[in-house]
């Protein structure tokens, strides 16, 4: 990436300054809703509504021209419609502004005639990037910065979202919130008028606020320039992909949503698992894998223990585990095996194995902390995967775990089987403590075979 387009994208970005094109007064208009969440979102910069009709808006004065205003601003906002957005981008390229943000749509999606409104949006435009058309807009939580046309709270984080479609986008932001994880910036891609996934994925590559990538994509204009990026950028951080079109008519389907191409199916899976990306195949999926990421640590090998109080999560979570070939069940010594043993005593009729299942005497603190410490310690294990039900008299074993985690520094993952408002304290103090927290057996083992393939793939790459 060239050094003029990464200051334009910072200034996109990270603006001092920004200035909404159609800002207007009626809640149901979309330039009134950019206001909102501009204002919802606590922006520090300057802001600049702009209108010929109206004198303010959520007590901004508004003005009639962005040859009015008192500066050039760093990005804009254009919520006007397609035709007027072109002529708009021309005035704000030739004033100077670094970036804007289109959202019309009407353009490629749209046939031949919405094709050419695009190219000729893409020209009038010259050197200052686009993010859309035909986008919800983008969000920085880092810059109290969000221009789309959803107003909601943000939530800081590390994991950065490009996201082809909004309404996958807004599922991704809505299943983030309630995974209890924050991230850091979040982009409706659109159509990509001049700026590919791989031009975001190469600055995303180099922003210190992002650690982990994740992606909603159904094509990609130029798909090498993709998967070298792909490449180049999961050898430092982790990239999570949801990969949509497979379907007979999917190249139909995706050109009428945001005028790209699906392509082979067969092709791209074969590409993206070249690349060294995780690939999701859900929303749930996808946020689950960035969690793993984003709060926990990649293991030091493929070696799980697996300890509950019940045996069937257990099971389908190994399930979902040994789908990764790198993967094992650890061997627990005799001495780990009779550890336990001597926690549980005589009176819990289970058989000592891997999974380790405590029954009723895993019930309590002190002997889940014991009994996961006794398995943390065993030298065959790598990782442990620790489950726990939700229960009135039984209190989730949070503390516990953090104290294991600090002292042992092994990978820890922890499903607590509950309701999402039963596990947010816990949970909460899990994910600042290193130990993703998920409320299924299904989700907790996709974020851990994650992190194993993560450590088999680093030492694959150093092998090499």
């Amino acid at each position: 990436m060239n050094q003029d387009m990464l200051t334009r994208l910072n200034r996109i970005f990270y603006p001092r300054s920004v200035a909404i094109i159609g800002a207007g007064v009626d809640p149901t208009k979309v330039g009134h809703a950019v206001m909102d969440s501009i204002v919802t979102g606590k922006f520090q910069g300057r802001i600049y509504p702009i209108h010929t009709r109206h004198e303010q808006i959520f007590n901004y004065p508004v003005f009639k021209d962005v040859s009015d205003l008192p500066e050039v601003p760093d990005m804009a906002v254009v919520a006007l419609n397609q035709k007027a957005s072109v002529k708009m981008i021309e005035k704000l390229r030739d004033i100077g502004v670094a970036g804007a943000v289109v959202l019309a749509g009407g353009y490629a999606e749209m046939g031949d005639q919405g094709r050419r409104l695009q190219e000729d949006l893409k020209h009038v435009a010259g050197p200052m990037p686009i993010i859309g058309p035909n986008t919800l807009g983008l969000i920085n939580t880092h810059a109290k910065l969000n221009v789309t046309f959803y107003p909601r709270p943000l939530f800081p984080g590390n994991v950065s979202f490009l996201s082809q479609s909004g309404g996958i986008g807004l599922a991704i932001k809505s299943q983030v919130h309630d995974q209890g994880l924050g991230f850091s910036k979040w982009v409706g891609v659109g159509n990509r008028v001049n700026l590919e996934f791989h031009d975001l994925l190469d600055y995303l590559g180099q922003d210190e606020h992002t650690e982990v990538i994740g992606i909603f994509s159904e094509g990609s204009g130029n798909p090498k320039a993709m998967i070298e990026s792909l490449k180049r950028v999961s050898l430092n951080k982790p990239i999570v992909i949801y990969k949509a079109g497979h379907g007979k008519f999917a190249d139909k389907a995706t050109m009428t949503h945001t005028g790209a191409a699906a392509g082979s199916s067969r092709v791209w899976e074969g590409a993206l698992k070249q690349s060294g990306v995780e690939i999701a195949l859900s929303v749930s999926e996808l946020v689950s894998i960035c969690k793993a990421f984003s709060i926990g640590n990649v293991p030091k090998g493929p070696s799980v223990g697996i300890f509950t109080h019940t045996a069937g999560p257990s099971i389908v979570a190994w399930d979902i585990l040994q789908q990764e070939p790198s993967c094992r069940l650890a061997n627990l010594s005799e001495k780990t095996l009779q550890g336990v043993s001597d926690i549980l005593g005589p009176s819990v009729p289970v058989v000592y194995k891997n999974p380790v299942d405590g029954a009723a005497g895993a019930f309590l603190t002190k002997p889940f902390h014991d009994i996961a410490e006794v398995i943390l310690k065993d030298q065959d294990v790598d990782c442990l995967l620790a489950i726990f039900c939700e229960h009135k008299n039984w209190p989730y074993p949070t503390k516990a775990l953090i104290d294991l985690r600090n002292h042992y520094q092994k990978t820890i993952v922890a499903c607590f089987i509950g309701s999402l408002h039963s596990i947010e304290p816990a949970r909460t103090a899990l994910h600042e403590s290193g130990i993703p927290t998920y409320c299924s057996p299904e989700e907790a083992a996709i974020g851990l075979k994650s992190l194993i393939r993560r450590s088999f793939e680093i030492s694959k790459r150093l092998q090499v």
